[in-house]
């Protein structure tokens, strides 16, 4: 654990500074490169790294008819490096290299990138990009969606949720983000998105319903739980009723993601009907929502507060609940103990 703590600290460090612009971005660089190393030279930690191992090294190097794989993007990008002759290791270094591109292009939206990069270690960069891949990345390319939604280029976010379905269908269910770039947030602009593009989603997601209704709803595979899904839901929503308290405050301070903020805001008070039915259900969908609820965990402080200096003891909150998250998960989850410790890497 205490690697991981370490890490934590020492990125809360860098978000409590203020840094030029400048330096700020050499900071982030530097980063980018370390937790590509860290999370893509991982050697037998995470808990599916033994499956992704043994997916890899079945797979012949053969060309396969495309139309017969459900999720086509993983495979392609096996394919491709085993076909060039390269290590498995391979496939979590470019993983991780497309993941943490687009966790830091969106953290460039935010007023406090460094902190919002510190509010996603737990979940997004540890208990994801570390264990996930092809959820991992179909993430990856919702945050570039995000991105592109935040610059209201419509057509860039729906070829990134189209991209990111490839390497885990069930992000399609976000297509309809792509018809609300550029409008101001309302219930009934919502509503006409599931309309118009939810039909073709549930289209493009029809081959993995059946498994996800045995799986989550019929569990014929057996009896699934997430025993840490409530906590990670319990952040959401602490942080979604926040945002609803301060909204307006929001509204004027991030025009450009108040929406996404507002939308993923709700999102998080509809999972809890769905953490009562599965947790581990529950638990895949939380990950789709938590780059936003960092984005705005991470701007609360300077709505609340108007004084720099209350901003800057306000944003101990936030730092100090995901102190709190990570020693509770550590000390509870039997998977943190099996899956992450001893942290080993083929650099070591």
């Amino acid at each position: 654990m205490s690697i991981y703590l370490s890490i934590y600290l020492f990125l809360a460090i860098l978000a409590y500074v203020n840094f030029p612009r400048k330096q700020e971005s050499i900071v982030l660089v530097l980063l980018y490169f370390f937790f590509v190393l860290f999370v893509g030279t991982r050697l037998d930690t995470g808990c599916d790294f033994e499956t992704y191992f043994h997916r890899f090294r079945q797979l012949t190097p053969e060309y396969a008819s495309l139309s017969s794989i459900t999720e086509p993007g993983y495979y392609l990008l096996t394919f491709a490096i085993k076909k060039l002759g390269m290590d498995f290791v391979w496939v979590n270094v470019i993983g991780a290299s497309i993941f943490f591109y687009f966790l830091f292009k969106l953290s460039r939206n935010h007023p406090r990138p460094l902190l919002l990069i510190t509010l996603t270690f737990s979940m997004l960069i540890v208990q994801l990009s570390m264990s996930g891949l092809r959820q991992a990345l179909a993430v990856a390319f919702l945050m570039g969606a995000l991105d592109a939604f935040m610059k209201g280029r419509r057509i860039h976010v729906a070829i990134y949720i189209l991209i990111g379905s490839t390497f885990h269908q069930s992000v399609i269910i976000l297509l309809p983000l792509a018809f609300m770039v550029g409008r101001s947030f309302s219930m009934a602009r919502v509503l006409a998105a599931m309309v118009v593009l939810m039909p073709i989603a549930v289209y493009l997601l029809s081959d993995r319903m059946s498994v996800y209704q045995d799986r989550y709803l019929e569990q014929i595979y057996g009896e699934m739980n997430s025993g840490g899904a409530i906590f990670r839901l319990g952040i959401l929503v602490l942080t979604a009723l926040l945002f609803e308290i301060y909204s307006k405050k929001m509204a004027r301070l991030h025009p450009n993601a108040y929406s996404l903020m507002r939308l993923f805001s709700l999102v998080s008070f509809a999972l809890i009907p769905v953490l009562l039915i599965n947790s581990v259900a529950a638990h895949r969908l939380i990950y789709y929502v938590v780059p936003m609820q960092a984005f705005t965990l991470a701007a609360l402080p300077a709505a609340i507060f108007v004084r720099t200096k209350w901003i800057k003891l306000a944003t101990m909150f936030p730092i100090g609940l995901y102190i709190a998250y990570i020693l509770v998960w550590f000390s509870i989850s039997r998977h943190a103990h099996i899956c992450y410790i001893p942290y080993n890497s083929y650099l070591l």
